[in-house]
Parts: C-alpha cells; sequence; structure tokens
C-alpha cells in the first residue's frame, strides 16, 4: 500500500469512482443493472499504470512457515504483470527475506538495485520494523499491516487483507443498509474473537446498538439451545456470525430454524471460493461479504478473470485464492498509491474489492456482499433482484430450504397472523 510518484501514473484514465454506501449502490443497481461500472463488468481494467523503465522488487519469504502464503502472492504478481498489455510494463525482481530481522539488508538489495517500487515485506514483523524507522527510499507496498496504529514511515504504504477488516466492511454496510439493532454470535478461536471485536468496536462507532452476543461451542452437538437463549435477549434487524465455514454449518441451521426472517451476515471465512451445493445447502440464505474476484465478478476485458486462468496449487486453497487476487491487486496497486492518498475518494476498482487509501496509507477495501442460494453464493445486485421480481417469502424452517433468489438486505418485517383456512360446513 505505498507509493508515490505522481508522474508515473496515467490514473486520471481510470474511472473516478467515489466510495458508496450499500444502500446507494443496492439503490442504483435497482435501476442501471450494475454495480457502479466495474462490477457490471463495464469499466476496463486497471492492468498498467507504471512508467517507462520503472523496476518493481518484491520482497517475500523462500521459505518457512509461510512459504504458501508468499507464493500464492507471486504467483498472482507474476499473472498480473504477464496480463500488463501496455508499453511501460516494468520488470519484477523477487528477493527472499524468509525473517524479520533480515527485512533492512532486503530493501537496501532492492534500492541498490535499481528498485522505482517495492512490493513487501509479508511478515507483520517486518513491516513494524519498515514502519518505525526513517522514510522509506522508494514507494513501498508492504502487504500486512503494522501492529501500531497511526502513521507510519513516509513512503510506507499497508496492504492487508485480514479478518479484522471484514468484520468492520459487515458493520458499515448493515448500517448502511437502515439497520441498527445487531446480535453476535461468536465461536471460540482467536480469529473469531478478533472478527468478533472487530464487528463490536466498528458497530458501536456507527451508533448501532449491540442488543446481545454470546459464544457457541463448535463441537457440541446441538447449538440450538445457545442460538435460541441469544435470541431471546431482544430484538434485532440482524446477526453477525462470526465464524469460519464449519462452524457456520453447524449452528447457522439452528438460527434459521430459530428466527426464519432475521437476516444473519457472516465475513469471507464462510467461503471456500468453490461452490459445493451439498455442503452449502445448510447455509443458504447466508449473507457474507467477499472480494468481487472471489465472486466471479469483474471487468469483462480482464484476462485474469478466475474463469480464464489455469489451475494452479495456489488457486485450490481458500487462502490462497484470496492471497493470489491481493498479488493482483498489489501489482495494479503500486503506480497508482500516491494519487489515491492525495484523494480520499478516490478509489481503484480492484479484484479483492474496490480500493481506496486513509490518511495513514492504509488500503481500504469495499467487498461485496454475497449470498448463498440453491444455485451457489451470488453477489447480491439489482439483476438479481430485478429477476427475482418481488421477495419471495422465507423458507419454512423444517425445510432449510434456500430463498428462490439473492435478496437485498434489510430488516426482517415483522411477522403477521395467518388468515384462517376456510372451513368445510
Amino acid at each position: 500500500m505505498h507509493q508515490d510518484r505522481a508522474s508515473a501514473l496515467p490514473y486520471c484514465a481510470l474511472p473516478r469512482l467515489r466510495v458508496p454506501t450499500l444502500s446507494a449502490v443496492l439503490g442504483a443497481t435497482l435501476l442501471l443493472g450494475g454495480c457502479a461500472g466495474f462490477l457490471s463488468g463495464q469499466a476496463p481494467s486497471p492492468r498498467g499504470g507504471y512508467a517507462s523503465g520503472d523496476k518493481v522488487a518484491v520482497i517475500l519469504p523462500a521459505g518457512g512457515p509461510v512459504a504458501d502464503a508468499a507464493n500464492a502472492v507471486r504467483e498472482g504478481l507474476r499473472a498480473a504483470n504477464a496480463a500488463d498489455d501496455t508499453a511501460a510494463k516494468p520488470t519484477l525482481t523477487f528477493i527472499a527475506s524468509d525473517q524479520p530481522n533480515q527485512i533492512a539488508d532486503a530493501y537496501k538489495k532492492a534500492v541498490a538495485g535499481g528498485a522505482t517500487q517495492v512490493i513487501g515485506p509479508l511478515l507483520k514483523p517486518a513491516v513494524d520494523i519498515l514502519a518505525s524507522g526513517p522514510a522509506l527510499k522508494v514507494p513501498t507496498l508492504a502487504l500486512n499491516r503494522a501492529t501500531k496504529p497511526g502513521k507510519a514511515a513516509g513512503n510506507l504504504y499497508q496492504f492487508a487483507l485480514a479478518p479484522e477488516t471484514e468484520a468492520v466492511e459487515v458493520a458499515k454496510k448493515a448500517k448502511a443498509q437502515g439497520l441498527t439493532r445487531a446480535l453476535m454470535l461468536t465461536p471460540q478461536g482467536e480469529a473469531d474473537q478478533r472478527r468478533a471485536d472487530a464487528f463490536r468496536g466498528q458497530w458501536q462507532r456507527l451508533g448501532g446498538t449491540l442488543v446481545a452476543e454470546a459464544g457457541f461451542d463448535p463441537a457440541a452437538a446441538d447449538p440450538a439451545a445457545e442460538v435460541r437463549a441469544l435470541l431471546d435477549k431482544g430484538k434485532a434487524d440482524f446477526l453477525f456470525l462470526a465464524a469460519d465455514g464449519e462452524q457456520a454449518r453447524r449452528v447457522y441451521p439452528a438460527v434459521r430454524a430459530a428466527a426464519v426472517a432475521l437476516p444473519v451476515v457472516a465475513t469471507s471465512a464462510v467461503y471456500s471460493g468453490a461452490a459445493d451445493a451439498a455442503r452449502d445447502k445448510a447455509l443458504a440464505g447466508l449473507y457474507f461479504v467477499d472480494a468481487p474476484w472471489v465472486l466471479g465478478v469483474g471487468a469483462a476485458d480482464d484476462p485474469l478473470a478466475r474463469a480464464k486462468l489455469k489451475k494452479s496449487a495456489a488457486l485450490t486453497d481458500p487462502l490462497g485464492l484470496r492471497l493470489f487476487a491481493m498479488g493482483i491487486d498489489a501489482y495494479r496497486l503500486t503506480p497508482r498509491l500516491a494519487a489515491l492518498m492525495k484523494d480520499a475518494g478516490a478509489t481503484l476498482p480492484g479484484v479483492t474489492g474496490t480500493l481506496s487509501i486513509d490518511a495513514q496509507g492504509r488500503v481500504q477495501r469495499q467487498l461485496m456482499l454475497a449470498q448463498f442460494t440453491a444455485g451457489g453464493p451470488k453477489p447480491v445486485t439489482a439483476i438479481a433482484a430485478a429477476k427475482a421480481g418481488a421477495e419471495a417469502a422465507p423458507p419454512r424452517p423444517a425445510e432449510m430450504a434456500p430463498a428462490p433468489a439473492v435478496r437485498p438486505l434489510a430488516k426482517p418485517e415483522p411477522s403477521r397472523p395467518r388468515p384462517e383456512p376456510a372451513r368445510g360446513g
């Protein structure tokens, strides 16, 4: 997330979008049949942007426990470079740095080798070292965030796919849609607690009310009692489920059985990136946020669309899939960092989300809202809503069947008494 070379950027040629709220997106799509150009495949993909003579050094681990993660990012970077058909396509040089204490030497090597931009490091401790030091020689896009908040060293930008940021995005989307009262259900686990803490903090900052929250044991034979106890604590507009896919498959059916019309929203942790009708049946109706590329949405002319890519080991793993996409965006972000940071309202249509940069040099991602349906996960767009027509009645608890089509996230309607059936005389 890092860059500072305005002269290198043909940024003005890109569609300049403002970050919309969820309600604006859903409202606009009902009329336009698409989401702000890029999501409907109308905007050109931002392949290039580099200046003639640019050299990009990439600092990533070559071995160790994160070798697979680093390789997925590396594959994404190489794919984006190969797809760059502009005249100023830069060269990529990869520098190995397996330990955080090697980052200073690796960075000096990159600059001494003539790098005009640097992508990396990947390890958070290494990012901490760069963030706490003097201003960097060239624009540098770290692939993680520093531990300490606030302004980091000059020329350092930070791009991360953290579970906390997705929980924050859930809170923003729900509030933008007019929802004000939330419940939260969290399994036991460090990553799940990070999601829960992030959602709670953001929801409160937005002025939302957290009616109640509860934890559950993912190994429990039947979580229905825990779910019922949470739902009994007060009326809410939606429930945030801070769980991964396996945990969600155990607890979501109990939520749906107890509260048929209550919207339930999760993060991308519930979706592997590969639709599986049999396994996903238990998640029918569940909303989640994810990267547009993972959902198969993108610019029509992009050679890196998921459907066009050859299979690789990285693309068969849920984390590797998203890190591959991160590599694509890191390549496309790097020549545009300074321009994005100078304009708080400017965005870049990325494959990991709609990207912007805040005052601290951190890349922010606006994700897509999707929903599990009978046909697999689908983005919640006006195209789907238009095809669906009027909202269909929610499934009966006993059936656990999916809704016929994707529906926008909205407050559950109050239940109405059903008319008594006519009786024969």
